[in-house]
């Protein structure tokens, strides 16, 4: 092919895709010397003007030619009102009618449906100028808005490839999607946000990585250890942001839900709260507090706030659930406290179903609650 006119402009609403021009170069380095482009790329530190001369004029005619890969210009409106460069995104042969998809966006059409709509643009043309079967999406483990765009445009995924990526001579982990030639271009599994719930003694929020030293004094808590096994122990630093990025991974998968319980003048974390097994119209609810914060309330509320968002109907901006359950140690009376003084009843007991940390087996006590009870308290 040659660049540029072989090069198809590809147009739907306000997205255009087209091929690279001169007047491109400077929106090419505002991308290139972006925080978020730096950190999810493997573009050039210090991207100069130069450099975007040179992958504009050279490199891109070069992958035309070649056809090693097929990559376009994004032309959209921002902001300001003018239509100009929006990002790039390609097809990266892999041979075998296959190919990966790769894309970054400019900052200021970031937030707004454009990669979205142009990655769409740009499958319908690789499914049939290209007769691709099969195309492959691979992220650093923690990208999370690449990820929603190939969640938005219908890729199933696959999971996580350990230490997979070559980014600067570093190797993260990947997370792997593909998207066939017949597959429904629509979300294969649930997308659940974290939206903020204010009470009047707690704040539920995303977790944060400014959370992680309050997360290892909570969970490194003899008490929390004894209940919560599965926890590690020594329970460190790295373990929390591994927790805090699981809770964000979660989400995106559709498995669970995870908030922080803060302090509503001090941001401060005291425990935290979520929604562990979502299936279908019902949910297990998980819960444990910072020791400096127990005995005063605050998980008693955020429970609270948490069934007001789970009960709530999904228009409403919550998630439509019928049912919540607990399972608790039968021991373990402050957990119970919490459920019972949420209006959560007793539904039975799975006998010795549960390893303790010290290798004894608990009996677990079911709790659950209703959505018709809870509207009706």
């Amino acid at each position: 092919m040659k660049f540029p006119d072989d090069v198809p402009t590809l147009t739907h609403g306000d997205v255009t895709l087209r091929a690279h021009r001169l007047d491109d170069i400077e929106a090419v380095v505002e991308q290139c010397v972006d925080a978020e482009s730096v950190r999810w790329t493997t573009v050039p530190h210090g991207y100069t003007a130069e450099m975007a001369r040179s992958f504009v004029t050279q490199a891109i005619p070069r992958m035309w030619e070649t056809e090693n890969e097929w990559i376009f210009a994004i032309e959209a409106t921002h902001a300001d009102g003018q239509r100009r460069f929006g990002g790039s995104l390609s097809l990266r042969d892999e041979g075998s009618r296959r190919a990966e998809l790769a894309f970054g966006a400019h900052p200021d059409v970031r937030g707004r449906g454009v990669m979205t709509a142009a990655v769409n643009l740009l499958l319908d043309w690789g499914f049939s100028a290209l007769d691709l079967e099969t195309v492959i999406w691979l992220a650093n483990r923690g990208n999370v808005a690449s990820r929603r765009v190939a969640w938005k445009s219908g890729f199933t995924f696959g999971g996580t490839l350990a230490r997979w990526l070559d980014h600067r001579g570093e190797y993260p982990d990947a997370w792997t999607a593909t998207l066939h030639r017949d597959d429904p271009r629509t979300p294969t599994h649930a997308w659940y946000d974290v939206p903020v719930v204010s009470g009047r003694s707690v704040v539920l929020r995303p977790q944060r990585p400014s959370d992680a030293d309050r997360i290892v004094e909570g969970c490194a808590d003899e008490s929390t250890q004894h209940w919560l096994p599965f926890l590690p122990s020594p329970f460190t630093r790295e373990d929390a942001l591994t927790y805090i990025e699981s809770g964000i991974e979660a989400a995106a998968t559709g498995d669970h839900l995870q908030w922080a319980v803060a302090e509503p003048g001090s941001d401060r974390l005291v425990g935290v709260v979520g929604l562990p097994r979502i299936r279908r119209d019902s949910a297990e609810v998980g819960y444990w507090t910072h020791p400096d914060a127990r005995n005063r309330g605050v998980m008693t509320e955020a429970v609270a706030r948490l069934a007001d968002h789970a009960f709530s109907p999904t228009d409403a901006g919550g998630l439509g659930l019928r049912r919540l359950f607990v399972r608790v140690a039968a021991q373990n009376t402050g957990s119970q406290h919490v459920a019972l003084r949420n209006g959560f009843v007793h539904a039975g007991t799975e006998r010795q179903s549960e390893v303790m940390r010290d290798g004894s087996y608990a009996d677990m006590v079911v709790l659950d609650l209703l959505r018709d009870e809870w509207q009706d308290r």
